[in-house]
């Protein structure tokens, strides 16, 4: 364990030996810090926040400081962050509301800047850019990667994989696999190149494209585009899709027209077309 002089820990706060902890960092007494996690200079983690293992917050962070939410009223509630996790510097991560939580899992990488507010649930390796921010009670898939300057309006749901470009968000739910872009936002294709990093076979690929086909490129609304998926044998994948479209409380958002699209999109607006 290795703790600056000018750090300061407060009474009841565990550190695993093998963490560091950098010059004029502040750590409160509720905080719980993982073997192998280093703590930058100026970082403050406050309220009942657990850090997992090697993970790595650079200088200004903060985290675990009580939500922006005028409801609350000093309740206890969370921060938990798993193993592997980078957070870069000035991000902000709050602790949730009454008795909730703001969950980060495996191996995120969260770029300066960067939001993520009260009683969000982030899976594994989901990547913020510099500024993207998340609203209140967001949940975000695994491997889902988001540009600079987007923004979630509060108890959206994105879905596994997604490619979110900057400068843009959503106030509805965004559905597994897609890639996000515009000014009005607007589903433009598949994350193809996601799914081929992470391994997704050929036959899945194509089962996807082909339910996305069908709920946004035929002539059917989006419950007769689904009992029409369902006809077929399902992957899980697909299942997963109709799964979410179903459970959607917001809404799940739309894609844009192909005579909308511009020279620009024509390289995305292909996973969809083909």
């Amino acid at each position: 364990m290795s703790i600056h002089k000018t750090a300061i820990i407060g009474e009841g706060a565990r550190i695993a030996e093998g963490a560091e902890i950098g010059p004029y960092a502040v750590i409160g007494s509720d905080v719980s810090i993982g073997s192998g996690t280093k703590i930058g200079p100026h970082v403050v983690i406050d309220g009942q926040t657990t850090i997992g293992q090697n993970c790595e917050i650079f200088s200004g962070a903060s985290i675990g400081q009580a939500p922006q939410s005028i409801s609350y009223k000093s309740e206890p509630s969370q921060v938990e962050i798993g193993d592997g996790v980078t957070i870069r510097e000035y991000a902000t991560i709050h602790r949730g509301t009454a008795g909730g939580a703001t969950v980060l899992g495996d191996n995120c990488y969260i770029m300066n800047y960067a939001h993520i507010a009260h009683d969000c649930r982030l899976g594994k390796g989901v990547i913020m850019a510099n500024s993207a921010t998340l609203a209140g009670h967001i949940t975000v898939g695994d491997g889902t990667v988001m540009a600079g300057v987007c923004v979630f309006h509060q108890f959206v749901r994105i879905g596994k994989l997604c490619m979110v470009s900057g400068m843009t968000g959503s106030r509805m739910d965004l559905p597994p696999y897609v890639v996000l872009d515009g000014l009005p936002p607007a589903i433009r294709g598949i994350n193809v190149i996601g799914m081929k990093r992470n391994k997704f076979s050929l036959q899945a690929r194509t089962a996807i494209k082909k339910a996305y086909k069908l709920i946004y490129r035929s002539n059917l609304n989006f419950s007769q585009a689904l009992e029409q998926i369902e006809q077929d044998e399902l992957i899980p994948e697909v299942a997963e899709i109709i799964e979410f479209f179903r459970s959607s409380k917001r809404g799940v958002l739309g894609a844009y027209h192909e005579e909308e699209a511009t020279e620009t999109d024509d390289k995305q607006a292909e996973v969809i077309k083909v």
